[in-house]
Parts: C-alpha cells; structure tokens; sequence
C-alpha cells in the first residue's frame, strides 16, 4: 500500500544548506532552523480576571534559547483584540499588554517598551515576539528569550492596566528548561 502516488525525486537534497545557516545565523533573532526542540514545560496561568485569561500554553528549549508559548483568552468576543501591535516596540500605550521576564542572576527583558526598534547593547537576555495569531476569543504568541538563562529561578511575568490586570510574577525552575536545552540538537549530521 502507497498512500502517495506521486513520483519520487531522483535526486535528494544533502542538507548541506544548513551548515550556511548555522553559520550566518544570528541566535537573537530566533530558535536554530536545524532544531526540533525540546518540549520542557506544560501550561499554566499567569493571570486570570472576569475578562481575560494569560497563560503560558508551554516552553520549548532549544540548545541557545526559549520559545515561550503565550495564550490570551477573552471572554467576550467583542471585547478581544490583536496584542501583536501592543508587543511592538513601538507601541507607547501605558494600560497596553506587556509580557517579560526575570533571570536569577537580575537581568530581565520585556517586551513593548521602547520607542525605537531594538539595540542590543549587551550580551543581557533579548525577548522577541516572533510570531502571533488571532482568532475570535483567543491570541497567541511565539516569543524568543535569548540567550538560555542561568540555573536558578526564571520569572514570568506580565500587566494589562487596560484589562485590569496589575503586575503578575510566576517564578519557575530554571533546571528543566536547561536540561532539555542539553538535548536539543541539530537533526542533521555535522550540524
């Protein structure tokens, strides 16, 4: 039984375009291309009101950094919105949603607070919204945190004025996000 029946290529990639990748990647701008990623931590809430809920629907590791999972739920269709513009840089509304994080060795990023495009003027952690989508009463959102954090305790955290939602802080264990950041690998030979 074939359950394709179209023809097969004759002639099959080497992945050699990978080795070019690796090496002209720059590791701020998101998770390595050549990485599965290690699944790491489940969902939970980071906060929860009569309008909205914000949670984290999970972490992935890969070997130099986070991809940080967002879901915001509305209860109220006619009240959700595309936080995609409240997250750019750009965006200068003081009760806008904002989304960061805290390493245990005291530096932090966030998300939604300049003025300008970002200027990586440290080797301190950059957090990037990559991607995001909108449905009737669901956001959802790919933030990148690089680079890993250091062992110890990573803090989520995020506020909403706008939605009535102050500062909310949850602290997890850095040690399992790091151990699947060890496993995480390039899936093809030479990587």
């Amino acid at each position: 039984m074939s359950l394709f029946d179209d023809d097969i290529a004759d002639e099959l990639r080497t992945g050699g375009d990978w080795a070019h990748h690796r090496e002209h990647r720059d590791p701020v701008s998101g998770p390595a291309q050549d990485e599965v990623g290690v699944p790491a931590l489940s969902s939970f809430l980071l906060s929860r009101t009569g309008e909205v809920v914000v949670a984290i629907a999970g972490v992935t590791s890969y070997s130099d950094g986070l991809l940080l999972s967002v879901a915001v739920l509305f209860a109220d269709e006619q009240r959700n919105e595309d936080l995609g513009w409240d997250l750019r840089d750009f965006s200068r509304s003081p009760g806008r949603f904002r989304f960061g994080v805290a390493q245990g060795d005291g530096r932090s990023a966030t998300v939604g607070t300049r003025d300008a495009p970002m200027v990586r003027e440290d080797d301190g952690p950059v957090l990037l919204l990559l991607s995001h989508h909108s449905a009737a009463l669901r956001w959802d959102g790919q933030y990148w945190l690089h680079p890993l954090p250091p062992p110890g305790q990573l803090v989520l955290g995020c506020r909403w004025p706008d939605r009535g939602v102050g500062e909310t802080l949850v602290e997890i264990d850095a040690a399992p996000l790091l151990a699947a950041a060890a496993t995480s690998t390039p899936v093809w030979a030479g990587g």
